[in-house]
């Protein structure tokens, strides 16, 4: 597998083993997708990136423009016109860049809606590694695949005193009377698609609402959806024991906004 490691594609990456992202998992990193070979909303996910490190005292070295080189350039390597792409920033200051075809997701999410439930476990969203996309990350995979193995999308993470935050690998909102709500960014995850849809909301004239969530606001939704980069938008058709039926027309519309968006 060809990688972009410190401004060059290789086969034989390598990582020093006392890099302390190796040691202890410190780092940051991001996954986009690329539309037709070219990486979609980099700046921000950059950005983000950039921010991340600074709290962590991660040296980020890389301008962003030759980032996006890097990224169109393994693009084209590997023949990818669409991809997932990770970007990585190691502790001893190693940017990697890897891209691969897109995860399969099941079409049938998107025409009737996936199942989603809550976490078996809770978080306390002051602890320093919540909001940042950190290596440190085991907590959000073990969590996932238990999930997939459920054929569950994600499960939903609720902070100690009950609010809802934020899925493994993604952003959760709902819509009630016609009103998008969603978590609002404390101690979760800045999601990157999360800043795009509610742009795309306020555009569509759509009211937003940036709030504390609790089990009981998704049970009585109109509608719940999922944003991420790889996902899009994804409808939910049930939360636990809470259904939803088929996708509904707010979810719909910001669906193919977005996709009209990036296409």
């Amino acid at each position: 597998m060809k990688v972009w490691l410190d401004g060059r594609i290789t086969d034989r990456a390598t990582i020093p083993a006392l890099d302390s992202s190796v040691q202890i998992g410190l780092g940051v990193f991001e996954v986009l997708r690329a539309y037709d070979g070219a990486p979609y909303l980099l700046d921000r996910h950059l950005a983000r990136m950039r921010k991340s490190a600074r709290h962590f005292g991660l040296k980020f070295g890389r301008s962003d423009s030759s980032i996006e080189r890097g990224v169109t350039s393994l693009l084209r390597t590997l023949k990818l016109k669409s991809a997932a792409v990770r970007l990585v920033l190691t502790a001893g200051g190693s940017f990697l860049i890897r891209a691969v075809k897109l995860p399969s997701i099941p079409a049938r999410w998107y025409r009737e809606g996936a199942a989603i439930d809550y976490a078996p476990w809770r978080r306390d969203p002051r602890a320093p590694l919540y909001g940042h996309k950190t290596l440190n990350y085991l907590e959000n995979v073990l969590t996932r695949e238990r999930a997939l193995a459920k054929g569950l999308a994600d499960v939903l993470f609720l902070s100690m005193d009950g609010r809802v935050l934020e899925g493994c690998v993604t952003n959760v909102f709902l819509v009630k009377g016609g009103r998008i709500q969603t978590p609002a960014l404390d101690g979760i995850l800045p999601g990157v698609t999360r800043g795009e849809v509610i742009r795309l909301a306020k555009a569509l004239k759509i009211p937003v609402e940036e709030r504390r969530l609790l089990p009981r606001d998704v049970e009585s939704a109109d509608e719940v959806f999922l944003t991420n980069a790889l996902i899009e938008v994804l409808p939910v058709s049930r939360v636990g024991k809470s259904r939803f039926g088929k996708p509904g027309p707010v979810t719909r519309e910001l669906a193919s906004a977005y996709a009209r968006r990036n296409r």
